[in-house]
């Protein structure tokens, strides 16, 4: 199936709709992952992302919460946060007597190719979202910034219902 005729089935229906609006999301998220990792040779898409997060991070950054930011699990942020600290993009570090409190930080290194990459990723990103008017890019930004809100009553209620008993 087309994407073009995937959309075209999809539309009218809600229930039609919001199954086309999860897959597009999935589908987009792979595509933009393949376009980013060509882009950059040093890092992939998950890795960068993995450094913005610790260099905008106002809190501790253990693996535990940029799991949460990241919606990923602490074992995939440990696998990544490992290859970047193979990279010499991060420093990892453990508080004494207490491996499970983990600190990550950002090398010089690291700011030096953020400040460099951040051009490039702007540039496409910009292609990207091009044929948007600034209304419409502020109408999307509130509409998929009200999706976390739905995204995390599922995660609370999917906790929820995890932790009762069969």
């Amino acid at each position: 199936m087309e994407i073009d005729h995937m959309i075209e089935a999809f539309a009218g229906k809600r229930e039609n709709e919001i199954r086309g609006i999860f897959s597009s999301i999935s589908i987009l998220q792979n595509r933009l992952q393949t376009i980013f990792d060509k882009t950059d040779e040093a890092l992939t898409l998950k890795q960068f992302m993995l450094v913005m997060m610790i260099k905008h991070s106002d809190e501790v950054t253990t693996f535990t919460h940029l799991g949460h930011l990241l919606g990923s699990s602490r074992q995939n942020v440990k696998k990544l946060a490992a290859a970047l600290e193979e990279k010499g993009f991060i420093t990892i570090s453990h508080e004494a007597g207490n491996k499970k409190n983990t600190s990550l930080s950002l090398t010089q290194k690291a700011v030096s190719y953020s400040d460099k990459v951040f051009a490039l990723h702007t540039e496409k990103l910009n292609g990207i979202f091009s044929d948007y008017s600034d209304e419409e890019i502020h109408l999307f930004y509130q509409l998929i910034t009200k999706l976390y809100s739905g995204v995390e009553r599922e995660e609370t209620d999917a906790s929820a219902y995890c932790e009762k008993p069969l």
